[in-house]
């Protein structure tokens, strides 16, 4: 097993315990999902969200669990079977492009976006994803606010309308 790899399955086992003890139902409430719902959990990890997300949305709804590691993938795929979490599609990052255009009403990318190289490319690819009248929640871990604030509005395709616990809570400026 190399390096990397070794670090990819540290971080889902910790993501996993996370989601074990962590309140996942009240994170939920502040993305305020409605059932049948298009949701976007751009950064699943180990599904915890991508989980709960699927229950809030209901048959009517689908949520796409995109992460760049195979096996973050792999851990959620596990989680469909185990829960038949019909509702649910995983999508690694590099095919991103399978997701048609202005399909989400919400994308959520909680604790991921100070991982992101090419930020602004990255949100100009959510910004295509999301619908006219949709929210992107986009967290701020492991970096200030005002940069996470200044690099959104530089990219003159969101408006940040406020922050929630952690979340700056976007919309998309439409053109």
């Amino acid at each position: 097993m190399n390096h990397n790899n070794f670090t990819v399955e540290h971080m889902i086992s910790m993501l996993e315990e996370r989601d074990r003890i962590a309140p996942i139902n009240e994170e939920c409430n502040k993305f305020n999902i409605k059932n049948g719902d298009i949701v976007i959990d751009y950064g699943c990890g180990s599904g915890g969200y991508t989980k709960k997300i699927s229950e809030i949305l209901g048959e009517s709804g689908k949520v796409y669990a995109v992460d760049i590691y195979e096996l973050a993938i792999e851990s959620v795929k596990k989680k469909i079977n185990k829960y038949q979490l019909t509702n649910v599609e995983t999508v690694l990052a590099k095919n991103i492009n399978e997701i048609k255009d202005n399909v989400a009403n919400i994308i959520i990318a909680i604790d991921m976006f100070h991982m992101v190289q090419e930020k602004n490319k990255f949100l100009k690819e959510l910004h295509r994803l999301i619908n006219k009248d949709g929210t992107l929640f986009i967290g701020i871990h492991h970096m200030t606010s005002e940069e996470v604030q200044r690099i959104i509005l530089d990219s003159k395709l969101w408006e940040i309308q406020c922050e929630i616990d952690n979340c700056l809570k976007c919309i998309p400026i439409i053109k």
